[in-house]
């Protein structure tokens, strides 16, 4: 998983057209507890379909995460300045403790332009994962900056 992900943000950095760099923050509610985390985004917009590479770090107690996702998008309406994207893909999740394994997501993500290239973001996405991760099966909600260059 670690390479497909690296070869899809060697893909998207040498790619001719904008790419878009994004930091957020997300809050994962999934298992007995929720968790709070952090990560980047690399991604690359073609016309109204996206594509986005990420890793967030999620802290637990004992039991931190990192999960590595690769994610599509397709704008599907836009509401005065807001665009609203459905979006799909799958993650990577590496536990400290516990097995790792991977998922699949879907979810809803908005933006909105507050300069000439960034823009903030809010996405909901829910979380499916094979037998030995499902524990993290549920809901996040993240928010944040990308920067479009």
């Amino acid at each position: 998983m670690k390479k497909v992900l690296f070869a899809t943000l060697a893909t998207l950095a040498l790619s001719a057209s904008a790419i878009e760099v994004g930091v957020n923050g997300t809050r994962d509610y999934s298992g007995a507890a929720d968790r709070t985390g952090y990560g980047v985004t690399l991604g690359k917009k073609f016309g109204a379909f996206g594509v986005e590479a990420g890793y967030n770090r999620f802290i637990q107690g004992g039991n931190d995460q990192d999960r590595y996702s690769l994610v599509g998008s397709q704008d599907i309406t836009k509401v005065g300045p807001v665009t609203v994207a459905l979006k799909g893909g799958v993650a990577y999740l590496m536990n400290q403790t516990g097995a790792d394994g991977y998922a699949v997501t879907a979810g809803l993500g908005g933006s909105v332009p507050v300069a000439k290239n960034l823009a903030a973001t809010l996405d909901w996405r829910r979380q499916q994962g094979q037998k030995n991760v499902n524990a993290f099966d549920g809901n996040q909600i993240s928010a944040g900056l990308k920067y479009s260059f």
